[in-house]
């Protein structure tokens, strides 16, 4: 063999091994080293959910999983894993974003069972205003309130809306009593709203004004 082929075959595996180690840091950097990355990575809610309640994750982890949970339109997921991260991490400098998405959530939730029996949304929209209203207390210079406050208006909407669905559907039983008081209740406690001027209108078919 010629000698000069010969020290091109004793270079070859130096020569492969240089040109791996050049390889730029930031383009290893975007392949996913584990599972739960490759679940952030593909936006994979489920799967990161799934990786989040078996085993340990970071905060930015399960600051993710609701992130993409949320924009994913799985809400259960969504407030769930905000949910664990304010319990794993109730100092956290990413608290405010994080109970703002667990808000968020919530409302997305709320929003879509619309179809659920007005003692129930009621209910819920009772608890999920006292959230996000005691949100709007504590955190008052928090970036993320000026999202949330329209919001809030929405749902107090709603949930007149769903108290003046029981007073209708007492009156349609034949029970004006009831009726009355429930349509009185809107009037009183959700003033300005839809609901209140529909109450108002059923109050005067009920005393025959």
């Amino acid at each position: 063999m010629p000698l000069m082929l010969y020290r091109l075959l004793l270079l070859a595996p130096l020569l492969w091994l240089g040109g791996c180690a050049t390889v730029p840091d930031n383009a290893r950097s975007t392949v996913p080293t584990d599972a739960m990355s490759q679940a952030l990575q593909a936006s994979d809610c489920r799967t990161a959910y799934g990786l989040l309640e078996a085993g340990t994750a970071s905060a930015e982890q399960r600051r993710r999983v609701g992130q993409i949970c949320l924009q994913g339109g799985d809400f259960v997921r969504a407030r769930r894993a905000t949910a664990d991260f304010e319990t794993h991490f109730p100092n956290h400098p990413d608290g405010d974003y994080v109970a703002y998405l667990h808000a968020l959530a919530g409302f997305g939730e709320w929003s879509r069972a619309s179809a659920a029996p007005a003692e129930v949304r009621v209910r819920e929209g009772r608890a999920l205003f006292e959230e996000m209203a005691s949100y709007l207390r504590e955190r008052p210079l928090a970036e993320y309130t000026v999202e949330l406050a329209p919001r809030l208006v929405r749902l107090r909407e709603g949930i007149a809306a769903a108290e003046f669905a029981l007073a209708e559907r007492e009156d349609r039983r034949g029970n004006q009593t009831e009726a009355r008081a429930r349509a009185e209740y809107v009037l009183e406690y959700y003033p300005r709203t839809q609901a209140a001027a529909d109450a108002a209108r059923l109050l005067m078919t009920i005393t025959g004004g």
